[in-house]
This record gives C-alpha cells, structure tokens and sequence, in this order.
C-alpha cells in the first residue's frame, strides 16, 4: 500500500471524526481503540488493522464502500469538491473571538495541507501562537493587521501574506468582522 492511500486514510479517519464532532475520545469509546492508536492512525503513523478499522467505520457510522468513494477523485471525476453547507467547524487554538471551518486537509508526500476559513471578530483575544510550517492567508471580507515575529502588515479584502508560521504571529482585527481564508503548509512527523 502507497504512502499516499496511507495517509488519505488517516486524514479521511479525522475528517470524518470531525464532520461528526467527535473527540478523539469519544470515538475511542465508540470505537473500542485506543485514543493514542487513533491519533497515530490519523496522524499517518500507522495502518490499522482490518479489524481496528471496521471497529472505526462503525463508530463513524460508514460503510467500507463509501469511505473508499473519493480515494482519488469523487465519482472519477478530475477534481473534489466541496460545498460550502459541508464545511465543519474545528476547534483550534482556543481562543475567544475566532471560528475555524475546515474546508480541505490532504497529506501530499509528507506533507500536510489544511485549509480553513477563519473568522476574527472585533473582540478577539489577541496571543502568539506558532505551528509547525508555512502559513498563507487571504482576506476575504474586512481589514486586519497581521503581526510576524517583529513587523506587521495591513491587509485589506483581496490581500494575501504567506510566512514561516514557526515565527510567532497572530492577527489584529479593527472594527468589524473579518473573513480568511488560511492555508497551512505543515511538516508531517
């Protein structure tokens, strides 16, 4: 088995688990697997079993057959999609003021690619925060400033920054509601 059906099982296993807003606890019980067999399975760490992967597809609720449906494109078509209505909100980073929805997570040769919109509202707490490769952002609706490691750039609908995310960095929203769209480029291990 390639490591590209290895690790889209494993990111499929977690987007599933997400759609349906489970911890990786509570598919744990649901599922009778370990938490930390789990988090490796989703992380591309390791296969599971036969046996330990229909114990998740029931947990999940899916049919071998259809968790196999869009392995390399839905309905071999030449391209995924995603309605918006399908995107899921993740919790990341808790902090007051932002809403994550998760659009897209793929795993291209070792590295990870997530893409989610982000929402910042005018009250949002505002602290550094670092993660593990490469950031890029594009706003959508609204003005922020957004502060990498020492400098900060302004950026207005339409704008994009792209940056080493292992700098500190986090966005400061004026007086309105403001849209992302972020693409995070992370390193896989």
């Amino acid at each position: 088995m390639g490591n590209f059906v290895i690790s889209w099982i494993g990111s499929k296993i977690k987007s599933l688990r997400n759609q349906k807003s489970l911890s990786l606890k509570e598919l744990s019980e649901q599922s009778r697997v370990s938490k930390s067999l789990l988090s490796k399975i989703e992380n591309s760490r390791t296969i599971p079993s036969l046996p330990v992967f229909i114990n998740i597809l029931e947990a999940l609720q899916v049919a071998p057959k259809d968790f196999f449906d869009d392995l390399y494109l839905q309905n071999g078509k030449n391209f995924t999609l995603i309605r918006q209505e399908d995107r899921q909100e993740i919790e990341k980073e808790n902090r007051v003021g932002f809403s994550y929805r998760s659009i897209f997570s793929q795993n291209l040769s070792g590295l990870n690619i997530d893409i989610v919109q982000l929402s910042v509202s005018p009250h949002a707490r505002y602290e550094p925060t670092v993660t593990d490769g490469y950031e890029f952002k594009m706003v959508l609706a609204g003005e922020i400033d957004y502060v990498v490691g020492e400098d900060t750039a302004h950026l207005r609908k339409g704008d994009a920054i792209f940056f080493d995310g292992r700098m500190p960095h986090y966005p400061i929203a004026r007086d309105e509601q403001v849209e992302i769209l972020v693409i995070y480029f992370l390193f896989a291990g």
